[in-house]
């Protein structure tokens, strides 16, 4: 089965295409945000019916189904809203439940060719730049302050992959505290350097610590590409941690 193709920013080993088929159409680029099509999913578990956990050993070419089907259908919903807007309908829910099926894709996407994956050096720290530019509207919906290192650090890394692992670190940390700063961490001699998201949540007395769908999706993609995400709690907050190979 051939996986359909969508635009990635970083891209660099594209899927081939498949005929007739085009999955990005319509979709707008923004970060995903599976924090919201996890409400779409709560809702779902009200009605009776259970989700699948991001964790279930679905095969690849099935859930990458699943996100085209989903990304499809709501692109129409939102077509059909803009001509004849019917009550109560949320344009922007849409949207994002639209590119969180665009971000299963991309996700399979990347597992399903994981060992083939060509890396390179890549500007860790401005990857962080990016990250944090791409998530700033979305931490100030939230209300959350949001800030990265003003650092160089190579890494071996897939650009599409880390990319990635980046967001997901990102859209779960926004979900557990009132402001997050990205640090870039080395040490003499090391081989691996470790990107870190420091959550605080002041003033409370400690993060939510809650398991976010976020959270989940960046370890099942983490040990997909052999690495190993950290996650401790911290004084009034909370500490992730990913080892990354030196350049």
């Amino acid at each position: 089965m051939n996986l359909p193709t969508v635009r990635v920013v970083y891209l660099t080993d594209p899927a081939p295409p498949s005929p007739g088929r085009d999955a990005s159409a319509g979709a707008a680029a923004v970060p995903a945000t599976a924090a919201n099509a996890a409400n779409a999913a709560n809702a779902a578990g009200r009605s009776g019916v259970r989700p699948l956990p991001v964790q279930a050993q679905l095969p690849l070419p099935l859930l990458a189904a699943i996100g085209e089907r989903l990304a499809a259908s709501t692109a129409a919903m939102q077509e059909r809203a803009r001509s004849s807007p019917p009550c109560g309908t949320d344009l922007d829910e849409l949207s994002r439940l639209e590119q969180f099926g665009l971000q299963l894709q991309e996700l399979a996407q990347v597992v399903a060719r994981a060992q083939q994956l060509r890396h390179e050096t890549v500007d860790l720290g401005l990857a962080l730049v990016q990250t944090v530019a791409e998530w700033s509207a979305e931490a100030d919906r939230l209300g959350v302050e949001l800030h990265g290192p003003a650092c160089s650090e190579p890494v071996h890394a897939n650009p599409a992959a880390l990319k990635h692992l980046l967001d997901l670190m990102v859209e779960h940390a926004l979900q557990q505290g009132r402001a997050v700063r990205l640090e870039i961490e080395t040490s003499a001699g090391a081989t691996g350097v470790r990107v870190v998201a420091t959550v605080s949540s002041e003033p409370a007395a400690q993060s939510p610590a809650r398991d976010t769908l976020a959270w989940m999706m960046l370890q099942w993609f983490s040990r997909a590409l052999g690495l190993t995400p950290e996650r401790v709690a911290v004084p009034r907050g909370e500490r992730l941690a990913l080892l990354l190979p030196a350049a």
